[in-house]
């Protein structure tokens, strides 16, 4: 469910209307009434999501009232179905069909929009802007140039640095943002469809538990549908950046200049080295420990220690390239 303290939703709308709206044959009940859109994993009877061959073992086990679903996976069941020749294409169609303001953000925010009651327990620098609609927890404390979007909701005994800039973020108590870090920032999401590309609505938001620091100039991009997850006690270096949808659990340690890309999952008390690069879509497991300058393109399962381009079991890694010095050392001999 997307969370309408963000984003006013204009639905619903029958299956017939969201069939003309993205020009799909309708299969099912086409007077069924949707309300709101959602990931598959966690749709309901009301919503619709989409399907396509990456999420396919996925449909059976859906509770989602729709599916806008590829022509090549459609089964004989009593499902309601938009049938689509590109699925994540329309889903995004259908996005902006409810939320017609989320394609792009609003920046502008006059005098009138600006909170003026905090509680005297609240400290906020000059030039600083908290919106009106946005919630700061007591002995809080923003720097200068910060700025808190609407919504936001901030926990108790935050420290909150300079040019600072908060939107569609939920954060927990005792959270430590530092200079420059920008949350709720839009997802790199867009999806080409033919001669055209279509930029997808990011509906989601950044959820910080309690405990956590972020580094200067380290941004979190939010959710498209979903959410970008931080959980409890995490630490975070300078210029990190972490992709819509990314999930980190609790106790995770990153070190400075690593990126990790959309929708991946990161367990429990992982380490990541500096200047990591985590490919989208992934799960790493709990208790992982990535060296430095480690390229990720595959799954890692809990307890491992990883290394190299592409990554592998830091042991492999280290006899690998011992062989590789020694038959750099035979060419040279011969």
């Amino acid at each position: 469910m997307v969370d309408n303290s963000f984003y006013n939703n204009k639905g619903p709308f029958s299956l017939s209307e969201l069939a003309n709206i993205i020009g799909c044959d309708c299969l099912g009940d086409k007077n069924k009434l949707i309300y709101d859109l959602a990931v598959v994993e966690e749709a309901k009877s009301n919503e619709i999501c989409f399907i396509t061959q990456k999420y396919k073992n996925l449909y059976k086990s859906s509770k989602a009232g729709a599916f806008i679903i590829s022509k090549g996976i459609i089964s004989k069941d009593n499902k309601n179905k938009l049938v689509s020749e590109n699925p994540h294409f329309d889903m995004a169609k259908v996005a902006s069909a409810f939320y017609p303001d989320s394609d792009y953000p609003k920046f502008f925010f006059s005098k009138t929009d600006q909170k003026t009651k905090l509680d005297k327990t609240i400290r906020v620098s000059e030039n600083s802007f908290i919106h009106k609609n946005a919630s700061i927890g007591n002995n809080s404390e923003i720097g200068l140039n910060s700025v808190i979007g609407p919504g936001v909701t901030i926990g108790k005994n935050c420290l909150i640095g300079d040019n600072v800039s908060i939107y569609f973020s939920k954060i927990g108590d005792n959270v430590k943002i530092y200079q420059g870090v920008k949350l709720g920032s839009e997802g790199f999401g867009f999806i080409m469809n033919k001669d055209e590309f279509k930029k997808i609505p990011q509906l989601g938001r950044v959820i910080v538990g309690n405990n956590v620091e972020i580094g200067a100039n380290s941004t979190v991009d939010r959710g498209s549908i979903g959410d970008t997850i931080i959980d409890d006690y995490c630490m975070i270096d300078n210029i990190v950046h972490l992709g819509h949808n990314v999930k980190l659990g609790k106790r995770c340690i990153i070190a400075a200049m690593s990126g990790i890309s959309g929708s991946t999952t990161i367990g429990d008390n992982v380490m990541i080295g500096g200047q990591v690069g985590i490919s989208g879509h992934l799960k790493i497991g709990n208790n992982v420990r990535i060296a430095a300058k480690t390229g990720v393109m595959k799954n890692i399962e809990d307890n491992n220690v990883i290394a190299g381009y592409p990554s592998e079991k830091i042991l492999d890694w280290h006899r690998n390239t011992i062989i590789l010095k020694n038959l750099r050392k035979n060419d040279k001999k011969d």
